[in-house]
């Protein structure tokens, strides 16, 4: 007997499994959110306030109560004419016997002359060509050229440090004062007569220093010459120079 429920060959193949059917849905999403409604209602609530074409939506006129005369009729206010609250003076006539009263006291096309003649000529500007192209630039003020070591206060101290100097030393208690410039100059002709002398006891020198008292007074000689010289150039090179009062107390 042949029973279709028995074993067979085929039960023993892989078989696909068969997939649970798909709710039906409006959309191909499974998902939809609960807040969605809200969204569309927002996006759709002012999509057209700022509509400006077709006619502006107006109240209909109720039939209980129709329109009267002249009821939307404004009366415009009066125009009142304009009156100055003070009269201008009249223009003076033309009187062709007192021709000099229009006549100009200064003559500006003289003075314009006299303006050109006195007048610098301008100089030409001047460029020099950056690239092959032809584009070119000025050459005042690009840095090229050293124009401020042709400044007449070229390598000077500047005033406002000068005055921040002295500003400085007279804000200490007033314990400096500042040195003459009589005294500063006879200090320095004085400096310059003693290297004088001591230059001259350096001379008288012999020329083979033998004994120890020579070489020590050599010694003496060059240190008393450097110093001097040193002393010398600071005086020159500082205009001002402050010392202090009771320098004199000073051990």
């Amino acid at each position: 007997m042949n029973n279709s429920n028995g074993e067979t060959i085929y039960n023993l193949l892989n078989q696909i499994p068969k997939s649970l059917p798909i709710p039906p849905t409006n959309s191909k999403h499974y998902y939809r959110s609960i807040f969605s409604s809200n969204v569309l209602h927002n996006l759709n609530k002012n999509k057209h306030s700022h509509r400006t074409m077709g006619l502006a939506i107006e109240p209909k006129p109720d039939p209980c109560h129709p329109l009267r005369r002249r009821q939307n009729y404004f009366e415009l206010p009066e125009i009142t004419p304009f009156i100055r609250s003070h009269k201008m003076p009249p223009i003076p006539k033309f009187n062709p016997q007192n021709k000099n009263q229009y006549k100009l006291t200064k003559n500006y096309i003289e003075e314009n002359i006299n303006n050109i003649k006195n007048s610098l000529p301008t100089c030409p500007r001047r460029y020099i060509v950056s690239d092959r192209k032809g584009n070119k630039y000025l050459i005042d003020g690009s840095g090229l050229q050293k124009d401020f070591i042709h400044k007449k206060n070229y390598g000077q101290i500047p005033s406002y440090l000068q005055t921040y100097k002295i500003s400085e030393c007279n804000s200490k208690d007033n314990s400096m004062i500042l040195m003459p410039a009589e005294e500063r100059l006879c200090l320095i002709n004085n400096l310059k007569d003693r290297y004088e002398d001591i230059f001259a006891e350096y001379q008288r020198l012999p020329l083979r220093l033998e004994t120890a008292s020579a070489i020590i007074k050599q010694t003496y000689l060059t240190n008393e010459l450097v110093n001097i010289e040193r002393d010398i150039d600071f005086l020159e090179k500082h205009q001002q120079i402050f010392i202090v009062k009771n320098y004199s107390d000073i051990k």
